[in-house]
């Protein structure tokens, strides 16, 4: 699931908000078009009942409707919303910066934001590597947020109760790298912040390895800019090169952010 999976089944069967959320979640997923009743209601583990009280509501606000077939289906209020959000979206300045830092280390450049709420982290954009053997990241997936480099350099700056949620719902190991109990979190994190960087390996997939630094958008932290790349292209020689370009990568993005926002109307 893509959704707020950490939270109770019946706690989000009586959020109305957090049952459209994973409604919408799954036909927004869905390959096929279009999913019934029943199919639904097995996919997210609740009554058909309810599946279609949430469904009733969501067709009178136009954000699903029926297809020929009779079928679910995203509406077409779902899309019109989804338009003006993408035409407003933050960090719309972040491509060119990028694309820049792909070309000036040769690797997948990636945007990672952070919401607290879910504690979890998105890989918005990215600009993949010219290689034949690269990492390119899936896209617009929310991801635990206790491993790897993208998530240490936003975690490390932000007020210490984010790391703590996380902690208290556990830290699921997703190689036998991965930071997964508070004294090892910690650990890593007060070495971010000693550097001014963050960087992984193994800590997410296998052969992978990381290297990130924070957007500092005024006193906010809730994004980074970085790099993956495979392991057997990483040379620990290569390490202060890449790092001195992905944070000044994060720096003339945020500033560039700054700016924009302060000009803004």
């Amino acid at each position: 699931m893509t959704t707020n999976d950490h939270v109770a089944g019946p706690a989000r069967q009586r959020d109305p908000i957090a049952a459209l959320t994973r409604l919408l979640d799954v036909l927004a997923a869905d390959p096929s078009g279009g999913m019934g009743v029943r199919g639904l209601a097995q996919r997210l583990g609740v009554p058909p009942s309810s599946i279609q009280r949430t469904l009733d509501a969501a067709e009178g606000s136009g954000l699903v409707a029926r297809s020929p077939s009779g079928a679910w289906q995203l509406g077409w209020e779902f899309f019109r919303l989804g338009a003006l959000a993408q035409s407003r979206r933050p960090y719309a300045e972040a491509r060119p910066f990028l694309e820049r830092l792909q070309k000036e280390t040769g690797e997948t450049a990636v945007l990672t934001v952070f919401d607290p709420a879910r504690g979890e982290r998105m890989f918005l954009d990215s600009v993949a590597s010219d290689f034949s053997i690269r990492f390119v990241p899936q896209l617009l997936t929310w991801l635990p947020a206790h491993a790897g480099a993208s998530s240490h350099a936003i975690l490390a700056f932000r007020p210490r109760v984010d790391a703590d949620r996380m902690i208290a719902r556990g830290l699921p190991p997703l190689t036998p790298r991965t930071p997964s109990n508070a004294s090892r979190l910690d650990r890593t994190l007060e070495a971010v912040r000693q550097r001014g960087y963050a960087i992984s390996d193994d800590e997410v997939n296998l052969g992978a390895v990381g290297i990130a630094a924070p957007l500092r958008i005024g006193e906010d932290v809730s994004s980074s800019i970085g790099i993956i790349l495979p392991r057997q292209r990483f040379e620990a020689a290569d390490e202060g090169r890449l790092s001195r370009l992905v944070m000044r990568a994060a720096d003339a993005l945020a500033e560039t952010i700054t700016g924009a926002s302060l000009a803004a109307p």
